[in-house]
This record gives C-alpha cells, structure tokens and sequence, in this order.
C-alpha cells in the first residue's frame, strides 16, 4: 500500500507540475503583452494570428520584441524552478507524515518485542495504520497472551509437580532417619512400604516424562495399521491377570482398524484400566468395547458403574494433577496425571479423546480414530 501511495504521489505531483508551469507560462506572457503599448500589442497579436500588423505597430514593437522574447523564454525555467520546490516541499510534509504514521507502530511493536524479551507478557499493542503492521500488532498480542498463559501454567505446574513429590519423599526421608536412627525398626513389611512410596514416584515422573514429550515428532510413531482389538484383548487379559478379583472386565471387541503406535496405545489402555479399577472396580463390572461408530471410524470405549464424573468438571479431568473430590472423600489417591495422558497419547494420533457419565450411571471414557 505505501509502495502504491507513493507512486500515485509521484505521478499526481508530475501532473499538477505539468499543469502549474503550463499555466505559468501562458500567465508570464499575458503579463508581458500587458506591459506593452497599445500599438505593439496589437502588433504581436496580428503576429500570432498570422495576420500582417499595421507599418507604425509593427515598428513600435520591433525595440521591445527581445524584451518580450527574453520574458516568454524565462517563464518556463522559472514556472519550473518555483512550482517544483513548491511541490517537494508539500510531498516531502506528506511523506514525513506518512513516515511517522508507519514508523510509530513499529515503535511501540518494538517497545512490546522488548518487554516479552524481558519476561513481561502483558502487554497489549495498539493496531498500525497499514494492513500489515497491524496484522503484525495482531501476531504479537496473540503471542503475548500465549506467553503469558504457559508462564501461568508453567507455574502451577511447577508448584504441582512439587507439592506431588512432597508427601512420599517426606515419607520416605522420615522412615529412612528412624532406620538410621533406630528408632523405627527395618522390618520387611516397612519396607515394602517405602517401596511402594518410591514406585509411586517412579510412576509420576515416568508420566510427566511423557506429558514432556507430547507434541514433538518422536512421541507417537502411528506407522502401524492394526485392529484395535486385538491390542484391547490382549491388555485385558494381561491387567485382568495381574490384577486378579479386583475387577471385572466384559468385552465386546469388533474389528476396529486404525492406525496406531503400539507401545503408546497400550499405554492409554493401561492408565484408562488403572482408573477404572481404582474408582469403579468395587461398583461391578467393566465393559471395554471396540468397534466402529456411525460414521465409519475406529474407535475404543470403556465404561464402568461406578460413581462417575460430577457435571462440573467433566473437562477439568483433563487437567494436570487434578482429582474429583468425591473421590478423594472415599480415601483413593493417584497423581492426577493418567487422563491427561491418555489426552496427548490421543491426540498423537489426531484422535478425539472423550470422557463423561452413562446415562443410567458410571462414567465412559472413548477414544475415536
């Protein structure tokens, strides 16, 4: 648009100058003829009419004709020297004021690029007198305020991650100085104990490891075309035999082509099974379903008859570290961390990952190719 404007500029200044001298000119030479004697006048004009002028006019004119002359040639240079400067004088004002409505914006653009680089992320900038710097300020606040909210997250996150860590390494550092100490005597079954404190560690980093990996090339390799059932039947019946009368699965497993990384998806269905055992298990049985939906896409469901998501935070699940108060009154404890891993593992492999309750009770959670 500039580059356009100052073109138009350009040419709408040649013509107002082609214009102006042409006037000046014309202007120049009447003022000459106006100088002159009636009796030449009337002889210059029969002259440019083509007509003979009369003797005593003609004579008269004759002495002042290079006086005339010299004032009709030096018109032209002059109309160009004085409407010339006028001109760049008024171009050079509007290209100072075009100048300064462009380069204000990439000020304060430059003002706001130097507060992100600091760490202050809110910061908002006024949009520019063009297109494309104010499509630029758009860009900046739209990453001033992404900024803003991974630092945010980034905190909490940060302040989770410690306050999870808290409690079993404060166990841990507290049975371990009673051995030392022997006040508390190392018997098997207190270590057993600690054991399970530092597997439940082992567990949350190995899941925030995974969280870390999501959204980069190496985390889901989906170059396997497979049915999902067959990796479903297998899981089951491994969890199923780990697990023992703790729970309950029935399976209604049709073929469900997909394709998937193997090692990931098992490790969706080993959380979304851990889960289901811990706060539906005791409710009755778990049913794992595969198949395909309405519109033709793979897709893998598990629902059980426990008590099921509070309508309110049906989404908040999703969330890093969050627990269901109702659940965590009943005693059961976790990191918070399994459906949102299960979240990034699906969305991997550019799948929808839904979770909610069934209508005659208990909670689902699908994942749909």
């Amino acid at each position: 648009m500039t580059a356009a404007l100052t073109s138009v500029i350009q040419l709408v200044t040649i013509a107002v100058l082609y214009v102006a001298v042409d006037w000046y000119i014309d202007h120049a030479e009447i003022t000459a003829l106006d100088k002159l004697p009636q009796d030449a006048r009337s002889a210059f004009e029969s002259l440019n009419m083509g007509e003979i002028p009369d003797p005593k006019a003609l004579a008269a004119l004759a002495p002042l004709y290079p006086q005339l002359e010299d004032a009709t040639d030096a018109s032209p240079v002059e109309g160009v020297l004085g409407f010339g400067f006028a001109l760049i004088v008024l171009t050079s004002v509007i290209g100072v004021v075009l100048a300064y409505r462009i380069v204000a914006p990439l000020t304060r653009l430059t003002a706001a690029a130097e507060k992100i680089r600091q760490g202050d992320f809110q910061v908002t900038v006024e949009p520019g007198a063009t297109k494309e710097v104010e499509a630029l300020a758009i860009t900046i606040n739209s990453l001033a305020r992404e900024l803003l909210a991974l630092e945010t997250r980034l905190k909490f996150n940060t302040r989770a991650v410690a306050h999870e860590l808290r409690t079993p390494l404060t166990v841990l550092q507290g049975n371990l100085q009673g051995m030392t100490d022997g006040v508390i005597p190392a018997s098997e079954e207190q270590l057993r104990a600690l054991l399970m404190q530092t597997q439940g560690i082992s567990r949350l980093v190995d899941q925030l490891n995974t969280l870390s990996l999501a959204g980069t090339t190496n985390f889901v390799t989906a170059t396997t075309t497979t049915d999902l059932a067959l990796h479903v039947s297998e899981m089951v019946h491994l969890f199923q035999t780990s697990a023992g009368d703790a729970v309950d699965f029935r399976t209604d497993l049709q073929p469900a082509p997909a394709k998937i990384d193997p090692d990931r998806f098992r490790q969706a269905l080993l959380a979304l099974f851990e889960n289901a055992r811990k706060y539906a298990g005791s409710y009755g049985p778990i049913e794992v379903h595969t198949g395909l939906d309405e519109a033709g896409q793979s897709f893998m469901t598990i629902r059980d008859r426990g008590p099921g998501l509070p309508d309110y935070v049906q989404h908040s699940s999703f969330d890093m570290f969050w627990r269901s108060e109702r659940l965590n009154s009943r005693g059961i404890s976790g990191s918070g961390l399994g459906l949102t891993v299960v979240k990034a593992i699906a969305e991997g492999h550019n799948a929808r990952f839904e979770v909610g309750n069934n209508p005659d009770g208990g909670s689902f959670a699908t994942i749909t190719f």
